[in-house]
């Protein structure tokens, strides 16, 4: 696992924590760890984005991909816990409804 990013499963739910300022798509530790949630049979998934100041725009590509794969999967993902300035941003991109927050 990663010290950046911790993941918590309690029962069909996923919880998982960024603990860096900035989401880089780039990172290959969130590549492999929601590659990994996926392949989990789990009815929920919160990702916890209290930390984090900045998403990169490969970041918010990978979320959406994996959102995308998640409903596929009849998975539920939802963003909790996001800073003001952060949701606005996603609000501009008109992400906000699609990630539920």
């Amino acid at each position: 696992m990663s010290d950046k990013i911790l993941v918590d499963e309690k029962g069909n739910t996923i919880r998982v924590r960024f603990m860096d300022q900035i989401l880089d798509g780039n990172a290959p530790e969130l590549r492999e760890i929601l590659a990994e949630i996926l392949e989990k049979n789990v009815q929920e998934i919160y990702l916890d984005l209290e930390k984090v100041v900045i998403v990169s725009s490969l970041g918010i590509s990978r979320l959406l991909s994996f959102k995308n794969k998640a409903d596929e999967k009849n998975m539920t993902v939802k963003i909790v816990n996001i800073q003001d300035k952060l949701k606005e941003t996603l609000k501009k991109l008109m992400l906000d409804q699609f990630f539920g927050i």
